[in-house]
């Protein structure tokens, strides 16, 4: 188990995949959104990550949700077909690196993608940096989709309103502890697979909301039909093959 900073504990299993999206910077490299490492050269993050005042993200850090960071270029990206940047939905993007991390080490482990909705008994865990940059696990549940259009109102960003074949809600009504703030920050859950334990992806941060609050977060569905089979074919990676 490794400690990073003043963040929680994690095994390596929950955390390896865990990426930072960031910028080149005279003065360094500023992180600010999250995204998941999913096999070969590639991140999965949302369409909203890649660019900060007109300028494209370059770097990728891996491992420093356990104490183990290494920096990788980002060689290209893909958008979502579908993602139009004055909406929130089908805000994906797969980042494509330079170099394949588990060729650089073994330390990092892609994540799997769950090709379902988990079901209510499911824990359910949103992993990544809270407001003072330090990680965090949260548990969070999911919340019904009648549930979630009663505190999501069609607006610019959301013309539709909390739309629930792309969408999901999750809250962490009960805990008052902080959270991942980061936009892409991964929900999981963890699956017992050929004896081991294995982080399959949910969703991920589309908007929102502190810890402690009954109003849900929406987090883009990451098992939709719009976006599983299009991750699964841009990927080139057969994730509903779960003993693959």
């Amino acid at each position: 188990m490794v400690r990073s900073g003043k963040a929680q504990n994690f095994e390596p299993h929950e955390a390896s995949h865990v990426a930072l999206i960031g910028w080149t910077h005279a003065d360094g490299i500023k992180f600010d959104c999250t995204g998941s490492y999913i096999g070969k050269n590639m991140i999965m993050t949302g369409a909203r990550c890649l660019e900060r005042n007109g300028t494209r993200a370059d770097v990728v850090r891996l491992g420093a949700a356990i104490g183990s960071p290494r920096d990788f270029a980002i060689k290209d990206v893909i958008v979502h077909y579908r993602y139009q940047a004055e909406y929130y939905y089908h805000n994906m993007a797969i980042v494509y690196l330079k170099e394949e991390p588990q060729s650089v080490s073994k330390i990092f482990k892609p994540a799997c993608i769950l090709s379902t909705l988990p079901t209510p008994a499911t824990q359910i865990h949103l992993i990544g940096r809270d407001a003072e940059g330090v990680f965090q696990k949260t548990a969070v549940e999911l919340v019904d989709s009648d549930k979630c259009h009663e505190y999501y109102s069609p607006t610019k960003k959301f013309k539709y309103g909390a739309l629930l074949v792309c969408c999901m809600c999750a809250r962490s009504a009960t805990t008052t502890t902080k959270c991942a703030s980061e936009l892409s920050a991964p929900m999981q859950t963890i699956v017992e697979k050929n004896g081991k334990r294995v982080p399959f992806l949910v969703g991920q941060k589309t908007i929102g909301r502190s810890c402690g609050s009954k109003i849900p977060g929406i987090y883009t569905r990451l098992s939709s039909d719009g976006h599983f089979p299009w991750i699964a074919t841009i990927a080139g990676i057969d994730f509903a093959n779960h003993d693959g």
